[in-house]
């Protein structure tokens, strides 16, 4: 019997182990991934809660939700994308949320496979007009295009204020502060020597942060960001290049970032650093039914 549950800060660490266990089959990984839950936690309390939700039979972990606001997003065990009874539990979740946001759009990111989004499809809900990109590297093949001359790297612990700081001006509206990164690096999904600031004659210009799912696993890049003062010089593909060359060392198969299809410049940064489109992925739109 599958159980739902709900996690917090302090049990999320359930839902990251069991997904790193999960078997890994050689996809790029587009989706809902474990440094998304990582990511997610940079948020407060309050914002967390109800957040993380996972769907249980006895100790395996066969679907995992991150929910926020109008948006779910969802992963479930690979090899059981198909399963109808899965499959309408996390539709009778999408359907929640829309109840829940009446009178609002909600989202439902699902891969194309899933069965629920099948579900949904036939119960009316439709495709966001607005893709998303993913783009991958396969690390039994990349290699790195540009150096790091004149670049050096710092771990972001031991550069908080300029790690938030360029954060802060590379996103529009961006609200990211220390405190928000110190309960991010406080997650178990967090690696000291994967999230970095670039330095260029002292100043830091660029950031970026990885997450690995286990070795033999896809990892993704989340967030990276360069200074709105020092675009245009590369500084971007070079941070991605770092994050990447350590991701392989440290045994990760590839490398996945999703942007939205219309940010050109994120886009090409990616493409310069050896990332190249692999998906179009489109989230299911619906509203409330009653």
């Amino acid at each position: 019997m599958t159980t739902r549950r709900t996690h917090d800060r302090s049990t999320v660490a359930e839902l990251i182990a069991a997904m790193t266990a999960w078997p890994h089959p050689d996809r790029v990984a587009a989706g809902l991934h474990v440094g998304d839950l990582g990511w997610h936690l940079r948020l407060d309390d309050d914002a967390l809660e109800n957040a993380f939700v996972g769907w249980w039979e006895g100790d395996d972990l066969q679907a995992v939700a991150l929910l926020e606001d109008v948006v779910g997003r969802f992963a479930v065990r690979p090899g059981l994308e198909r399963d109808a009874a899965l499959g309408e539990q996390l539709a009778a979740e999408c359907r929640w949320l829309a109840d829940t946001h009446r009178g609002d759009a909600v989202y439902a990111e699902l891969r194309a496979e899933a069965a629920a989004r099948r579900i949904l499809v036939g119960e009316g809900w439709s495709l966001d007009p607005e893709p998303w990109v993913a783009l991958h590297a396969d690390l039994d093949r990349w290699q790195p295009r540009v150096d790091l001359d004149g670049v050096s790297l710092e771990a972001a612990a031991d550069a908080v204020a300029e790690r938030v700081a360029v954060q802060r001006a590379g996103f529009e509206n961006s609200t990211f502060t220390a405190e928000a990164w110190s309960r991010l690096a406080a997650g178990p999904a967090y690696r000291r020597d994967l999230d970095v600031v670039l330095r260029a004659d002292g100043e830091a210009v660029a950031i970026g942060t990885a997450w690995l799912a286990g070795e033999g696993a896809t990892a993704i890049l989340e967030p990276v960001a360069t200074h709105q003062d020092h675009r245009g010089r590369g500084f971007g593909v070079r941070v991605v290049t770092a994050l990447i060359s350590r991701l392989r060392h440290l045994g990760a198969s590839g490398v996945t970032v999703c942007t939205p299809l219309d940010y050109t410049g994120a886009i090409a940064t990616y493409r310069a650093a050896g990332l190249a489109p692999v998906e179009h992925l489109s989230s299911l739109v619906g509203q409330s039914a009653r």
